[in-house]
């Protein structure tokens, strides 16, 4: 598979912010966002091609220096990879804790030890809204997270009435699993962690935060604001971090 880069560093964002992650970074993906921050591994040549050993044994190398137990599979878009499941099966046996990062194209289907999904749900001002499903949304579980990154109120509006939606999915299909017997479990809808972020240099953080404090939707859904971390750590255009 094409690998961008391999790194360690801190979670920027979702369930692991501010702790410490390998991160795998996989070259290519299938939408192109107006506020995409790593181009560099979406377009050019700027990847080398590894097998899951050889991903598997970079990422054993900060364990074995660090101790990190943390994996960060992202990209571009890592779901699209061919071997992608071989990848995170490793990942998983090998006792390591993933978290897939994905752009919402693609439907969550493995479930395995230790791993969990953050998928986007691209809003207008990315220019990719038009790509997403909501069935995609619903094949992510209460340990995984959707984020909406919002640059505009349009964006705003757009993550409240998915969350809406979501919520009555995930509403009905539990009062049919409580009617019937019959419903599998593994059918039901359960809402993830819902997260907010801004668009680097559009919204500011005090528009959003006061916005998601009105929304009744967002409260009772336990949505959460957060800011990339990394970039106030380090330069907000510096790589590998």
């Amino acid at each position: 598979m094409k690998v961008c880069e391999i790194f360690k560093s801190i979670e920027g964002e979702g369930l692991r912010m501010g702790q410490a992650a390998a991160f795998v970074r996989l070259h290519g993906c299938n939408l192109r966002c107006s506020y995409c921050d790593s181009m560099y591994a979406v377009e050019g040549s700027d990847f080398w091609f590894m097998n899951v050993g050889e991903v598997l044994a970079a990422v054993e190398e900060y364990r074995a220096e660090s101790g990190v137990k943390c994996v960060t599979l992202t990209g571009g878009e890592p779901l699209i990879h061919s071997g992608v499941e071989d990848l995170l099966t490793a990942l998983s046996e090998a006792g390591f804790e993933v978290n897939v990062e994905t752009n919402g194209t693609v439907p969550c289907k493995w479930r395995l030890p230790g791993l969990f999904y953050t998928m986007d749900w691209k809003c207008k001002s990315s220019g990719m809204s038009a790509q997403m499903k909501m069935e995609n949304i619903e094949t992510l579980g209460e340990n995984d997270v959707l984020k909406f990154v919002v640059g505009s109120v349009e964006d705003l509006q757009e993550a409240e009435e998915v969350v809406a939606r979501l919520s009555q999915i995930s509403e009905r299909s539990q009062r049919s699993q409580s009617q019937d017997a019959r419903v599998l479990s593994s059918s039901i809808v359960k809402m993830p962690h819902i997260f907010i972020s801004p668009v680097w240099g559009k919204l500011t953080n005090e528009e959003i935060v006061n916005w998601m404090l009105s929304s009744r939707v967002m409260t009772q859904n336990n949505a959460r604001f957060q800011v990339q971390l990394h970039k106030i750590v380090w330069d907000p255009d510096m790589r590998g971090v």
